[in-house]
């Protein structure tokens, strides 16, 4: 773990960044603790991009700028809204917070990350030398299979959105090609998803997979450091964009809207950028709650143990057991959702549709407290750590595999889900993986 830390370059850099933070701008220790781990957590996903699968690293910042950065602003602003605000105090807070991020990504450290891309560009390279058509075959059956969606089982969706992420897959085997074709047919894929995006007013998907496939991007385009910064804020500012139309834009599209959506969201975009909220977000109290997660943890945190008692590792047992068990030996079990979790340890209502996880943190609090969260969530980054290096090691059988790991990762990179949401995708979608590319390596013999 010592050798890790000490090739995670920047990491001795937060305790000077935190010290300046603390005496010149008089922020709170903690505080200023978190806020130098978010920027020097951000640096590693930019430094990494273009060398790396930066899957951790992504995970990491992710989850800093929304239980760090945007609670701070919240801390900090004078806009606050009316229920997606935090509910204890900052010091109370950033001291359960900070340790619990940090403890996380030590964890991840006790295994060293093997994702170098050169290897991996290399074994891509001997693939489609031997099989130039796959990525093609991968990209239309993953652009096809949403349109089976009307004949498919509800019980079997989950599988075919899995395998519909195989386009994606095949666009980034196109990149470590030498054909001509390589950067249209990549657009073209990504031109689908923001096309398909915009059309549902769902941009998850199309956020998700921008920022998972750019670390290919800027292998093959060699961008500097400069470049990736550029790039990297061009994309915050896409992604501040896209969140603050897209609920007034959903509620117009779901109320019948038949006009050009296309148009219609590229003119509430350009509307947003006239009057000064993309670049003045903290004047907006909806697009700071949007940013900020910790408002929920903090409801936790005020409502665990004093209303509601610790789970005392309830929650994670669910979890596990919702995983590992089908339905049909555990007809009980927990539900994907975070309707019940979010209900009982917030405290706080929530309409029968809307759906609100608790996040990884605030179940870690909910079950064990403050110094058990921390512990949990240390174990968390020792399997996230250990499963991303089995990864990297199993791709003696699957030479590419790691191309395909993003699929795995959807959900667990994401900074607002619970820990059944997290663990049942994870393990779902490798068994899926793993299952196809042993059909396909046992069928055609194409060891992928």
């Amino acid at each position: 773990m010592l050798t890790n830390l000490q090739q995670q370059k920047g990491w001795f850099w937060i305790f000077p960044a935190t010290l300046v933070l603390n005496l010149t701008l008089g922020i709170q220790i903690w505080t200023a603790v978190g806020l130098a781990f978010t920027g020097f957590s951000v640096y590693r996903v930019i430094f990494n991009m273009g060398h790396k699968i930066p899957i951790i690293d992504l995970m990491t910042a992710m989850a800093a700028m929304q239980w760090i950065l945007g609670p701070y602003i919240d801390y900090h602003n004078s806009v606050s809204h009316y229920k997606y605000h935090m509910y204890v105090p900052e010091e109370q807070y950033m001291l359960f917070i900070v340790p619990v991020l940090i403890a996380f990504r030590l964890g991840t450290l006790f295994f060293k990350d093997e994702s170098d891309l050169e290897s991996i560009g290399q074994r891509v390279t001997d693939l489609l030398n031997r099989y130039p058509r796959l990525p093609y075959v991968l990209i239309v059956v993953g652009l096809g299979i949403p349109y089976l969606n009307a004949f498919i089982p509800a019980s079997l969706r989950f599988v075919f959105f899995l395998l519909a992420n195989i386009k994606y897959v095949g666009a980034i085997y196109l990149l470590f090609s030498p054909s001509s074709k390589r950067w249209t047919v990549f657009i073209f894929v990504m031109s689908i998803t923001a096309l398909a995006s915009i059309a549902s007013g769902m941009f998850h998907d199309l956020l998700l997979w921008a920022m998972l496939t750019f670390t290919f991007v800027a292998r093959e385009l060699k961008l500097s450091m400069g470049a990736k910064l550029t790039v990297a804020i061009l994309g915050m500012f896409v992604a501040i964009t896209i969140q603050s139309v897209k609920q007034e834009y959903r509620t117009l599209i779901s109320s019948g809207y038949g006009g050009n959506k296309v148009s219609l969201f590229l003119g509430m975009a350009a509307e947003q950028w006239s009057n000064g909220r993309i670049v003045n977000p903290s004047s907006d109290e909806d697009m700071n709650a949007r940013l900020n997660q910790g408002w929920i943890i903090s409801a936790v945190m005020k409502n665990v143990p004093d209303r509601q008692p610790f789970a005392n590792g309830s929650t994670i047992w669910e979890g596990i057991e919702s995983s590992l068990l089908p339905r049909l030996l555990a007809p009980n079990k927990k539900k994907a959702g975070g309707q019940e979790n979010f209900i009982k340890y917030t405290g706080l209502p929530l309409g029968e549709n809307t759906s609100m996880g608790i996040s990884l943190a605030g179940e870690a609090y909910a079950n064990y407290g403050r110094l058990g969260g921390i512990l949990f969530m240390c174990l968390w980054g020792i399997f996230i750590g250990w499963f991303w290096q089995k990864l990297s090691r199993w791709s003696v059988f699957y030479p590419t595999l790691l191309i395909w790991s993003p699929i795995l990762f959807l959900q667990v990179i994401k900074a607002e889900t619970e820990f059944v949401v997290v663990l049942n995708h994870l393990l779902k979608s490798a068994v899926l993986i793993f299952g196809l590319l042993w059909f396909i390596r046992k069928q055609w013999g194409i060891r992928i």
